[in-house]
């Protein structure tokens, strides 16, 4: 069981028995995947056993893990190594006593102050990504070719959340690794980034338990978006959300930082510019055969840790230490984060401040009915023409938004927001847009009103807009067919209101492409050419078929074909190709190798191979 944990490839498939799975142990990919994961101390120690040097303490914690690993044995001589360990670990060139794990350069600080301080990175997290999502559920930017976002979005969204382009990237990757971003192609539009179905359940729940969602994803991802903007082997940028922008050592270096950060005591932070570079010495210690890559990705790692809020002040909060540890950190995070309000502050200047963050459907019900004008600590709403209007596009009445912002406000509703929501309210709807595929008119009324009454007329979606003018829903080109079968002689307006007189549109085929004279009698001539040999040869085997059929042994067929390769002359073979159909030919064999034999087939005029086991019966011929 323990082996199974720490070597974990070894599990999958299942082994039969315990032979197997020493067996699989001992296999060089399964080495090297245990190898990469011990530490400078386990690396000493295989080097010594490598080059003979004095047998370790049998004590040691290093030796005790090296044989928990399986890749140290204990042996009537003392500790052995798996003969494929030796193979891929050089000698050491020293027998020095390994150097001692780095020490991590700290400070202090208040553990009160450091959780405060990474809550308010959570909260806006949490609201940055709810930020993007809910712009990109409007208005959902195009997926690159490559599969990625393209830098004029990045640009945009980094814009729109008021920070940097690699922040910004960050946020969305980590949005997509939680699941709440993906792509696709609803409707008219192409393939697009937009949230998925598990958003809108997320941002039901509360600020905490979004934020659990959020890091969870992020502890388990190997994505690696501070490389967003870097450029590649071949001199191409890595692009946001691109598929290769992943890094097979990225999850366990994450957590490797986090594990060594958790050892601190509670209120004890790394030091500052020199707290990172030690954390990257010891995870060199604790992982030495990892590439330089590595020192990057903890650097990395420690970043994104401070900008969820995982950490804060250069420590782990306290419900960092809980998400780390793997326990649910949603109710050391809820109290620190701000309770949800349900009201807002309106001004004389046609807006509202939010002084914190609103319940969900306080939200959604103000965003229907203001722009939001900044963001921060407090949230700036404007009110205007177009705003309320888009209230009232969605089924608002004048009456209900009179009574919503009275209802939400602290402060008393100011005259002249009551003045715009009555003026917009006035003005909606005098104008109406409808939809129509053709209009017919005249100068007769009563021509209309005959129409209108005709059997037939109403499945032409006809409906008068004044008394010498009906519009319809049926498109011209079957409109016409269709008056004209009512018995009406109607014609075709043009757009300058003179008679549009049309001919029937006439259809040409492409001319196809002339072959060149004498390809068709060359290519029969060819056909034919190749048939009558085939049949002659046919015929040539069928006369030297043996009148009693005897399968010759392999050593008797291999002594006639080597005869016949001496003579020059042909054989007769029985032959069975690999859809298990029975040949015969007629062949001139060359040479025999590797168990076939290479001949010239008189049947097909060209040299072939013949598999030398599927040879049913060999015969000399008459030269």
């Amino acid at each position: 069981m323990q082996l199974l944990h720490a070597r974990p490839d070894l599990a999958t498939p299942a082994p039969h028995d315990s032979s197997q799975l020493a067996s699989r142990a001992a296999t060089r990919a399964s080495v090297l995947r245990a190898l990469d994961r011990l530490t400078q101390a386990e690396l000493s120690t295989l080097h010594a056993l490598v080059g003979g040097a004095e047998t370790p303490d049998p004590d040691s914690i290093a030796l005790g893990r090296l044989m928990d690993l399986a890749l140290v044995w204990e042996s009537s001589s003392g500790p052995r190594l798996l003969s494929v360990v030796a193979e891929l670990l050089a000698p050491a060139a020293a027998t020095e006593e390994p150097a001692a794990m780095p020490e991590l350069v700290t400070g202090e600080r208040d553990e009160a102050m450091v959780s405060r301080a990474a809550a308010g990175a959570a909260f806006d997290v949490v609201r940055r990504v709810d930020l993007v999502l809910d712009t990109w559920g409007n208005h959902p930017p195009t997926v690159l070719r490559t599969g990625g976002l393209s830098v004029r979005d990045l640009r945009v969204t980094a814009t729109l959340l008021h920070v940097d382009e690699r922040t910004a990237g960050f946020l969305v990757e980590l949005a997509a690794s939680a699941g709440l971003l993906a792509t696709a192609s609803p409707g008219d539009l192409s393939e697009s980034w937009m949230p998925t179905d598990a958003y809108d359940s997320w941002h039901r729940a509360s600020a905490a338990e979004r934020w659990t969602t959020l890091c969870r994803a992020w502890l388990g991802s190997a994505r690696v978006s501070a490389l967003i903007g870097a450029k590649d082997s071949a001199g191409r940028a890595f692009n946001a959300l691109a598929p290769g922008l992943v890094d097979v050592h990225m999850i366990d270096t994450r957590r490797l930082a986090l594990t060594q950060l958790a050892t601190l005591e509670p209120g004890v932070v790394l030091a500052s510019g020199t707290g990172v570079p030690s954390v990257v010495a010891r995870a060199t210690w604790l992982r030495p055969r990892r590439p330089a890559t590595q020192a990057r990705l903890v650097a990395w790692s420690i970043e994104e840790a401070t900008l969820l809020g995982v950490m804060g002040l250069g420590g782990l909060s306290d419900f960092g230490r809980a998400l780390v540890a793997g326990d649910d950190p949603t109710p050391l995070l809820d109290p620190l984060l701000p309770e949800p309000l349900d009201h807002i502050l309106i001004q004389g200047d046609l807006t509202a401040i939010a002084p914190g963050p609103l319940e969900s459907a306080l939200a959604v019900k103000l965003q229907q009915l203001a722009d939001v004008e900044s963001r921060g600590g407090a949230t700036v709403y404007r009110f205007s023409s177009s705003s309320v209007r888009r209230a009232l596009d969605v089924g608002w009445s004048a009456h209900e938004l009179h009574e919503f912002l009275s209802s939400v406000s602290r402060t008393e509703v100011p005259q002249p927001l009551t003045y715009l929501v009555d003026d917009t309210a006035r003005t909606f709807g005098t104008l109406r847009v409808g939809y129509a595929e053709a209009f017919i008119r005249t100068d007769d009324a009563a021509e209309l009103e005959a129409l209108l009454r005709a059997r037939g007329a109403a499945s032409l979606g006809l409906r008068r807009i004044a008394p010498t003018v009906l519009i319809s829903t049926t498109p011209i080109d079957i409109l016409l067919p269709r008056l004209r079968d009512l018995g009406a002689a109607p014609v075709v307006e043009a757009q300058d209101g003179t008679v549009h007189v049309a001919r029937p549109d006439v259809h040409r085929a492409r001319t196809p492409k002339a072959r060149a004279a004498g390809r068709d009698a060359a290519r029969e001539m060819a056909q034919v050419t190749h048939a009558v040999s085939a049949i002659r040869a046919g015929d040539r085997a069928r006369d030297a078929r043996p009148e009693e059929r005897v399968a010759t042994t392999p050593a008797d067929s291999l002594a006639l074909l080597r005869q016949a390769i001496e003579a020059g002359g042909s054989v007769w073979i029985s032959y069975l190709d690999s859809h298990g159909t029975a040949t015969e030919r007629v062949v001139d064999p060359v040479r025999i190798e590797g168990g076939q034999l290479t001949a010239y087939d008189h049947r097909s005029e060209d040299q072939r191979t013949f598999a030398i086991h599927r040879l049913n019966a060999v015969r000399a011929l008459a030269s």
